[in-house]
């Protein structure tokens, strides 16, 4: 049975490892350091790390995979045949690479969207298709020759999570014939077309901020991109106001920004329509339909945003 070191963090990368364990004899995982999350700010292990402690193997949590220990405890490890990484969140150094063979999985049609948040990318942008690209890894940041590549059609209304889980199961059914395959010979890598690559970035709070002298077609994308985090957001009343749930709309309004009421729907301007808003919350308050918002703030209508 071939050995693989798993690399990974995210919620996708727990249904990876879940994947690769039934196939694979796993000898360790790496994940990222415990963090402080939510409001309490309570230290919690990440996914990836509450599924490999099922499979009682080391699991290795380094702060920065270039301090000399990161590489000497992977070095002691048996000889795996492959390193597997999926959003794992940090660069892999050269050293650690060079143990064995490394495989990425990565969430677009390389070399479209390089970086950290491909799937994201592709809503923001309009995509109507988009994949998962298994390759080899070098230095450079999604860079390496691909082995695998497949696409998944993204729907008008499909937002992150749609698209995410659509992404998470063509991986699954990729990821075990890739490896396999690679290994045994079968499979050569296809260098990138480099000239073509686009890359995408870490996602802040602010980018989830709105604004209204935008289309109203790149203001929904928004929404459908941000929808697990960090959502989008507005102020209102000097406090900062979350549409929860929304729709693209081409009804007319007189000015971007401006909140409004028609046939019995409340809207906000955009450029070339507006934006139905159908659930919100205000900071400090509890999410609530557009109805009993307006019910308990009348002068959100007509207000300018």
């Amino acid at each position: 049975m071939k050995k693989i070191v798993f690399f990974g963090t995210s919620e996708f990368s727990k249904e990876i490892l879940k994947t690769l364990k039934e196939n694979f004899e796993i000898l360790a995982v790496v994940t990222q350091p415990d963090r402080p999350v939510g409001r309490k700010q309570e230290i919690t292990e990440s996914v990836v790390s509450k599924e490999a402690r099922s499979l009682n193997v080391p699991i290795f949590k380094p702060e920065n995979l270039k301090e000399p220990s990161a590489f000497n405890e992977l070095k002691a490890l048996p000889k795996a045949d492959a390193f597997v990484v999926v959003a794992y969140g940090h660069i892999i150094p050269k050293g650690i690479l060079d143990l064995a063979v490394p495989i990425n999985i990565h969430g677009s049609l390389l070399p479209k969207f390089r970086g950290a948040s491909p799937i994201q990318a592709a809503i923001l942008s309009g995509e109507t298709e988009t994949g998962i690209t298994i390759m080899l890894m070098d230095e450079k940041m999604d860079h390496g020759p691909v082995l695998k590549m497949e696409t998944v059609t993204i729907e008008p209304e499909d937002t992150f999570k749609e698209l995410e889980q659509k992404l998470c199961t063509l991986a699954k059914e990729m990821i075990v014939p890739t490896i396999n395959d690679y290994l045994d010979g079968k499979l050569k890598p296809t260098e990138q077309n480099h000239s073509e690559a686009s890359f995408c970035q870490t996602i802040t709070k602010e980018d989830g901020k709105i604004d209204w002298n935008a289309d109203v077609k790149d203001v929904f994308n928004k929404y459908r991109a941000f929808i697990q985090w960090p959502g989008i957001w507005t102020t209102f009343d000097g406090k900062i106001l979350k549409i929860l749930k929304c729709s693209a709309s081409s009804v007319k309004a007189s000015e971007s920004g401006m909140v409004f009421e028609q046939d019995g729907k409340v809207f906000v301007g955009c450029t070339n329509g507006s934006l139905e808003i159908l659930e919100l919350q205000l900071e400090g308050k509890n999410p609530t339909t557009v109805s009993d918002f307006v019910r308990g703030y009348p002068k959100f209508l007509n207000t300018k945003l």
